[in-house]
């Protein structure tokens, strides 16, 4: 139940966005965020026999019972682990620079300057996007005066990589404010922005896939649409989702329609 204050603020700006016509791409929405930030979390609590007394084990400890929750959000958030493993995971440095220009630095020194306009062009010789995790901070890191800034997912759709924040929030009319502060990300209005434009124009993270290729008059195909976030990630399990999105969203029209012919 704590989910939905953040399902009615998501469901309204559905409904306010214009480019957004079929109820189809309502459900498939709805059933990414559900997805994308529903996490799983850890309890604990303590064994209880039938006496009513708390089981004690062999060594004369408490036995504690361990179980796996899902927690559903329907709102912004982190990515779980916050990219650990992905060569984004490590942070990078970020200066501003006076010709409005940003220049970022990674952990092996390669360095990249970013244009107002979004244009990413290479500092260093030989620069190449994202660092093995784990590894030594290079001379050129360490002595760059530029602030510290992490590039893991955020959002309804996991925005990932410091040069997809520079792209997403320069497509968004934004400039380069989601790379200077990526935690905007998470704003639930920003964060709907990043998810609308690019499922409905393939721009942005959306991988240059967009809705009417899953949703038209001939074809339906709630499976392959996670190509727009994630390739063919759970795609089974989120078409699963949507279709009964579709089906709640459809009953609710019918249901709508009848009270106002009553009226």
């Amino acid at each position: 139940m704590a989910a939905v204050p953040s399902m009615l603020q998501l469901l309204g700006m559905i409904e306010r966005d214009p480019g957004v016509n079929d109820i189809r791409q309502v459900a498939y929405m709805l059933a990414t965020v559900f997805w994308e930030t529903t996490y799983p979390t850890s309890t604990s609590r303590p064994a209880i026999g039938r006496n009513g007394k708390q089981i004690v084990g062999k060594d004369g400890s408490p036995v504690v019972i361990k179980e796996r929750k899902w927690l559903m959000t329907m709102a912004p958030v982190d990515e779980v682990g916050r990219g650990r493993g992905k060569r984004y995971f490590d942070p990078v440095k970020i200066k501003s620079l006076s010709d409005g220009s940003v220049r970022i630095t990674e952990l092996d020194g390669d360095q990249f300057k970013i244009s107002p306009a979004g244009r990413i062009t290479s500092i260093t010789k030989n620069a190449a996007m994202g660092t093995p995790p784990g590894g030594v901070a290079h001379k050129i890191y360490s002595n760059d005066d530029g602030l510290e800034q992490v590039y893991f997912g955020r959002g309804y759709t996991q925005l990932t990589w410091w040069s997809n924040y520079a792209k997403a929030g320069v497509t968004l009319g934004r400039g380069l404010d989601l790379l200077t502060n990526p935690e905007l990300a998470k704003d639930p209005e920003i964060a709907y922005k990043l998810m609308s434009l690019g499922m409905l124009t393939g721009a942005g993270f959306a991988n240059g896939k967009r809705f009417s290729q899953y949703f038209n008059s001939q074809s339906s195909n709630y499976v392959a649409a996670r190509a727009m976030v994630n390739g063919v990630d759970h795609a089974n399990d989120i078409a699963e989702i949507a279709l009964q999105f579709e089906q709640v969203l459809v009953a609710s029209r019918i249901s709508m329609k009848k009270e106002m012919a009553v009226q």
